[in-house]
Formats: structure tokens, C-alpha cells, sequence
């Protein structure tokens, strides 16, 4: 068997030489001029073209190119962090703010052109009456009785009791319920969240899935399935 031949670099490939010398002598030029070539057959299986990509791989990135890549990664850790987030409709109850998620929310209506009326012969603190919104008759209800919320005087909240009418959607229909003010739309992380503390009053707690801090103020997330099975079996 014929030995092989020992794989030594080019001539012309000795230091401050060896740049690119594949492209001008190796493979890749119209000559393949390379004494070498005949033994490894390809530049890649030469010493001097591996030793000039792991070069290529030790040197120190650019300055440009680090800065480039710092701002793609940037980029996408946003974009996790908007997807991973929770959209919320943020909304006051006399003093006690609030919020549910806007998957459940139809619209937010004035409540001056609605005309409320009470049901007779039922005498329950939580349905308040039915209401006509848009030709549809709808059950009106109160979170604030629900949720144990104590009358706020308007000292405390400079406006007056209720400014806007919720609508939000459940499987048997929709509920319409009073609000002090409705705040808007905001995405939270659920990182933010913390546990219910004990100060709160206990039916508020049972409907709270936890508490996060929005614009100086602590809100209440709530568990809308837990309100709307709880807000069923009040009018059954």
C-alpha cells in the first residue's frame, strides 16, 4: 500500500502569506497551483486552511456586530415579555380599583340614557334590576355588594358614585354593573402580582386572584369565573 503523503503547508502559504491562499493557489482559483493540493485533495482538509478558521473563530467580534446582535436580543426578550403578559381593563368601585380581563369585557356604555328597573317581589342586594342596552334586555348587578365594597364618600374619590356602565360577557349571557370610573386597557406581567393581604375584606379577597401596583395604587385582579358562577347562583 502506497503511504500517504504527509500534509504540509504550501510554500507560499507561510506566514504573512497565508491569507486566502486557498482562493489564489487552492481550490477555489482557475490555476490550483498548490503543491499541497495533490495530497490533502481539498483546501479543507489542509492544516493552514483549518488553523486560519479557528482564526477566524478565536478573534474578537466587532464592536458593530456585538452591538447589532445586543439589539436583536433586546428586541425579542420585549416581545416574550409583551407576549407572556396579561391584558387587563383597569376600573374603579367607589374606593376599591380593580380589574378583569378584557377578553370578557363587550363595552363600556354611559349610563345616563339607560333607564334601570327593579324586579318586584325580589328582594336581593346583588341583582339590582333588569336594563335596556341597545334593544336587549340585560341583568344589572352590583359588584359593590358582591364584593363586600364599603360606600365611599365623595370627599374620597372627588367624583361622583358612578360615571360608567361595564358589560362583560359570560357563557349564559351578559351582566351590566355600575363602575366609578373606568381606567382603560393596560398589559401586566404576571410577575407583578402579589398575594392578597389579609387587610382586605373577605368577600373582595375570595374573588382576588392577586394584587399588583399600577400608577402608585394597589389593584385587584379578580376572578371573573368565580364572579360570574357567584353572580348566577345570586339570581337563580
Amino acid at each position: 500500500m502506497t503511504p500517504r503523503a504527509e500534509t504540509k503547508p504550501a510554500a507560499s502559504a507561510a506566514p504573512g502569506n497565508i491569507a486566502e491562499c486557498w482562493q489564489r493557489i487552492g481550490v477555489w482559483s482557475a490555476e490550483k497551483s498548490c503543491p499541497t493540493l495533490q495530497a490533502v485533495i481539498h483546501c479543507r482538509n489542509c492544516e493552514v486552511f483549518i488553523q486560519s478558521g479557528r482564526r477566524l473563530l478565536d478573534q474578537e467580534l466587532p464592536q458593530t456586530y456585538r452591538n447589532e446582535w445586543a439589539g436583536i436580543m433586546a428586541s425579542e426578550k420585549e416581545e416574550d415579555e409583551l407576549f407572556q403578559t396579561v391584558s387587563l381593563v383597569l376600573f374603579r368601585v367607589e374606593a376599591e380599583w380593580l380589574a378583569l380581563r378584557t377578553q370578557i369585557l363587550s363595552e363600556v356604555i354611559d349610563p345616563q340614557p339607560l333607564k334601570r328597573h327593579s324586579l318586584p317581589h325580589r328582594k336581593n342586594r346583588i341583582l339590582t334590576g333588569i336594563i335596556n342596552v341597545r334593544g336587549e334586555i340585560q341583568l344589572c348587578v352590583s359588584f359593590k355588594d358582591l364584593l363586600g365594597i364599603e360606600q365611599a364618600s365623595g370627599k374620597e374619590t372627588g367624583q361622583a358614585p358612578y360615571q360608567r356602565m361595564m358589560v362583560i360577557n359570560s357563557d349564559d349571557g351578559k351582566w351590566v354593573f355600575p363602575v366609578s370610573e373606568i381606567i382603560g386597557i393596560y398589559r401586566i406581567h404576571p410577575a407583578t402580582f402579589q398575594n392578597v393581604p389579609v387587610t382586605v375584606a373577605k368577600a373582595q379577597s375570595t374573588f382576588t386572584k392577586g394584587i399588583f401596583k399600577w400608577d402608585g395604587r394597589y389593584v385587584a385582579f379578580l376572578d371573573d369565573e368565580l364572579l360570574i358562577y357567584s353572580l348566577t347562583r345570586s339570581v337563580q
